[in-house]
């Protein structure tokens, strides 16, 4: 019998069945989850198996590793961060929206992105530190890069419209997002239980005083 999406042969053997066109987000939810545990150095074929998926799926909807990684990954994380500079630019009183209320509003965000996808937090911790073989970090920088650029020039006006500290915003941006990013994905594994980690109003609420009084310059 022929097998027209790849997927009856090992969803046969698990057991259930794969609706036909669900493969490329069955890949890309298990390439999160593979990506998280064991870094870059998963295999393609951990990926398909977890996904319950034929392996051959990976290379006819994303070509490589590579693009599955910056699909399922990298992807979601900037157009998570572009969205958040689009509602910025886009609001009618952008420069004289208060500094306390503004940071309040990208650390809710942010930190509610980040705790609701912690898979890409991880596997993204796990390039950065292992570094890659291929050029993929070096790609993974120039996407980063090429996501705050737009963001940079804005906020160093808002920065000076509100006599704030601006004396290098792009530095300040990017310690901002690793500063949320990182409480959101590892705050809750420094408490004994999960029942004495505070709630997510009052991390926000704390991370925000932090950053809002960093950026003043007394």
């Amino acid at each position: 019998m022929a097998l027209t999406d790849g997927v009856d042969r090992v969803t046969a053997r698990q057991g259930k069945r794969v609706r036909r066109g669900s493969a490329p987000g069955l890949l890309q939810e298990a390439a999160r989850e593979v990506f998280a545990e064991r870094g870059y150095g998963a295999t393609t074929r951990e990926i398909a198996t977890r996904a319950g998926v034929s392996h051959d799926l990976i290379f006819r909807y994303f070509d490589s590793k590579e693009n599955l990684f910056f699909e399922a990954v990298v992807t979601p994380l900037l157009d998570a961060i572009d969205g958040m500079r689009t509602n910025w630019l886009e609001h009618p009183h952008f420069m004289t929206i208060s500094h306390d209320r503004m940071i309040r509003r990208f650390t809710a965000g942010f930190y509610e992105f980040m705790a609701a996808n912690q898979s890409i937090a991880r596997a993204m911790m796990h390039l950065f530190a292992g570094g890659s073989t291929e050029g993929e970090l070096e790609r993974l920088r120039e996407r980063v890069s090429e996501t705050l650029a737009p963001i940079v020039a804005p906020a160093d006006d808002y920065l000076g419209a509100q006599g704030l500290r601006h004396s290098d915003p792009a530095l300040q941006l990017r310690l901002m997002m690793l500063f949320v990013g990182v409480a959101a994905a590892f705050l809750q594994n420094t408490y004994r239980t999960d029942d004495e980690v505070p709630s997510s109003d009052v991390i926000v609420d704390e991370l925000s005083r932090f950053l809002s009084n960093g950026l003043r310059d007394k």
